[in-house]
């Protein structure tokens, strides 16, 4: 990891409590913002990320929290994880966000510090993650998404890494949605490939979502972690 990413990094996570501060400062006095808390917890039976197994099929599980004030938002995140040929068993984040409504576009920029752990000595486990995500109502019920992330320095030998992903949303009840997307990953030193994931969601409750998924790549024959997988998703707020 560069020490001008390191250095940043720092940056972001000091700057957080005095960019709260600052906004609640700035707050009308009629209308005093508060900080909202949330958080979240997710079961998936093939830890599916990007088109890609980070737990070589097997399940894993994600637990996250944030803490929002306005448009500003601030969280961490754990994701338990398994590769046998770097060591890695888990992923913890720190995440500094803003998001807003743009000409209709609702926008989420964040700035993501990665850690992969247990991973065996000299590898490089740590980098930030610039993520960008643009949705946008098409119709009543379908809906468009956008999300690009960028990395200078990435794990492992990788070293700038990109992914795109376009994706739609019909949503055929209140309840019920079907969601189709695909995805293109370029990791510099690394593999490139591209992703297709095709998928129905239910909500159980405003608050339990329960979810089908198919992904694959076109480097399939690089191994598992970029075949085919057929998984569940059960995700619950707070």
């Amino acid at each position: 990891m560069s020490a001008n990413t390191i250095r940043l990094s720092a940056a972001l996570l000091v700057a957080l409590p005095l960019t709260l501060s600052q906004a609640a400062q700035a707050a009308p006095a009629a209308r005093p913002e508060r900080i909202k808390y949330s958080a979240e917890v997710k079961l998936l039976s093939d830890g599916i990320y990007r088109g890609v197994s980070q737990t070589e099929g097997r399940p894993q599980y994600i637990v996250g929290g944030q803490a929002a004030y306005g448009k500003f938002f601030a969280g961490v995140l754990y994701k338990s994880m398994r590769d046998r040929t770097t060591g890695v068993d888990n992923q913890t984040q720190a995440i500094l966000g803003y998001k807003t409504n743009l000409a209709g576009n609702d926008i989420v920029a964040r700035a993501i510090y990665k850690q992969y752990n247990g991973t065996k000595a000299g590898i490089d486990n740590e980098w930030m993650e610039y993520e960008f995500t643009a949705t946008r109502k098409l119709t009543k019920r379908l809906s468009g998404k956008l999300n690009f992330a960028y990395a200078d320095d990435n794990y492992g030998k990788a070293k700038t890494a990109t992914y795109t992903d376009l994706g739609l949303d019909y949503k055929v009840t209140p309840k019920l949605s079907f969601q189709v997307a695909n995805g293109f990953r370029h990791n510099r030193h690394s593999v490139d490939y591209t992703s297709y994931l095709a998928g129905v969601s239910y909500a159980v409750t405003p608050k339990f979502m329960a979810s089908l998924t198919f992904t694959t790549t076109d480097k399939g024959d690089l191994g598992d972690k970029y075949g085919e997988s057929t998984f569940i998703t059960l995700s619950k707020k707070f």
